[in-house]
């Protein structure tokens, strides 16, 4: 969600010519953490939307909101409440009405009356969230604010404090708050909610920015897969959607697999490259670059090459025993394998697939059997699994005598 209300605003900014601006708000001390500053800023250079100004830190506006503070109360619109020694000041809230024109929701309405005082000096000299928004969005001309729909609430109280102190207030847009597919706000039970982790995934950052638009936003068209420069030449706060999106992890790695097909083949090994450092390594940069694109159109995230192609980065140690017994239904397949693997070992290596398939189609078309019958145990014997990219694009991936010893094993019985 975070993330998402970033984007909107800077989406906002770019599209209005105007400047996307960075702020950390850390006057709240127990709450704000070195480390929880540094994971914002990487995953906004990470995903490029990049701000346009020195980054402000409230943390150093101390003396500023003090003397904001001291003007409102010599004014008579703030009084000193004493505490145990300590002094904080608060602000007299005004009677009435108070109407937000929300850019998305349109208007709504709330009774001042029912506000309390509100603190907007603590007694420790620090601001509280509200005025120090609100003297720092005057200080930095902030003419618009796009944020969450849990700062509605916020809003009447920051724009009572705009009017108090003469300043004009900008204008809000609150977007609707991202919900699970079970329609409660998203949150850890419902699996990761922090980009790093997604990150950590290999999804790519043209790929969640793309999906992270989309909820609650849509264009003009039925376009679904965009750029971030297409988007800037699209987004308009008019087409953000009243009601709450839902977090769909099928669409987010579909838009993302459609952006790792959209690579350049030299960006994409360069990326994947990247992610499997150490993997790399271990393998000949031939084998590494076949196996790779053999399953560029296939993988959703980096990670998911491992998770499919597990049986090119470890051995297979098990197959599974109902399925090895019901391909030795066929009592002639050890037979017809042992031949084949005769004549396949033949070959001086397996980097050319297409005589790997011509060699076992002449060999099953003289058997007078088709060749998925000695397809199939094969990409068993290779993979643990029943399905795989091409077989023989596979074996040339795995290599002459990777494919002889597992050809071997598969013989001896399945290991349960």
């Amino acid at each position: 969600g975070g993330v998402r209300t970033a984007l909107f605003n800077f989406l906002y900014a770019r599209a209005q010519q105007g400047k996307f601006l960075l702020r950390i708000e850390d006057t709240d001390r127990e709450r704000s953490r070195q480390e929880f500053e540094l994971e914002i800023l990487d995953s906004l250079k990470w995903l490029e939307l990049s701000w346009d100004e020195d980054i402000v830190y409230q943390s150093k506006r101390l003396d500023r909101y003090r003397d904001v503070a001291r003007e409102l109360v010599s004014r008579g619109l703030a009084y000193e409440e004493k505490s145990d020694g300590k002094t904080a000041i608060k602000f007299k809230m005004p009677k009435g009405e108070v109407t937000v024109h929300d850019l998305v929701h349109g208007e709504i309405k709330f009774d001042a009356s029912l506000f309390e005082d509100l603190v907007i000096l603590k007694s420790d000299g620090y601001p509280t969230y509200h005025f120090a928004c609100v003297v720092d969005d005057w200080d930095m001309q902030i003419s618009h604010v796009i944020r969450g729909d849990d700062h509605v609430s916020n809003t009447p109280r920051q724009l009572l404090l705009f009017e108090a102190l003469g300043w004009k207030a900008p204008k809000y847009a609150h977007l609707p708050l991202i919900l699970g597919a079970d329609g409660i706000p998203l949150s850890k039970r419902h699996g990761a909610v922090a980009l790093s982790s997604y990150r950590a995934e290999g999804f790519l950052p043209e790929g969640l920015l793309n999906y992270l638009a989309l909820l609650g936003w849509g264009a003009d068209s039925d376009q679904e897969f965009f750029r971030l420069d297409e988007l800037i030449k699209v987004f308009s706060l008019k087409r953000i959607h009243k009601a709450n999106p839902r977090f769909d992890r099928q669409k987010l790695e579909w838009l993302n697999s459609q952006h790792i097909k959209k690579l350049s083949e030299s960006d994409y090994l360069a990326r994947i490259t990247a992610f499997y450092k150490k993997e790399v390594q271990k393998m000949p940069e031939s084998r590494w670059k076949a196996l790779a694109l053999l399953y560029r159109t296939r993988i959703k995230t980096w990670e998911d090459l491992r998770n499919q192609a597990s049986y090119c980065f470890s051995e297979v140690e098990e197959y599974p025993a109902p399925l090895y017994e019901e391909f030795f239904k066929n009592r002639s397949l050890r037979a017809h394998m042992d031949v084949w693997l005769e004549r396949i070992s033949e070959l001086e290596d397996f980097n050319d697939p297409a005589k790997l398939e011509a060699l076992t189609r002449n060999i099953t078309q003289g058997w007078g059997i088709e060749a998925k019958d000695l397809i199939h145990p094969i990409r068993f014997a290779l993979t643990g699994k029943t399905g795989s990219p091409g077989l023989f694009e596979l074996m040339s991936v795995l290599g002459k005598e990777t494919c002889i010893k597992r050809i071997k094993k598969f013989l001896t019985g399945p290991v349960k």
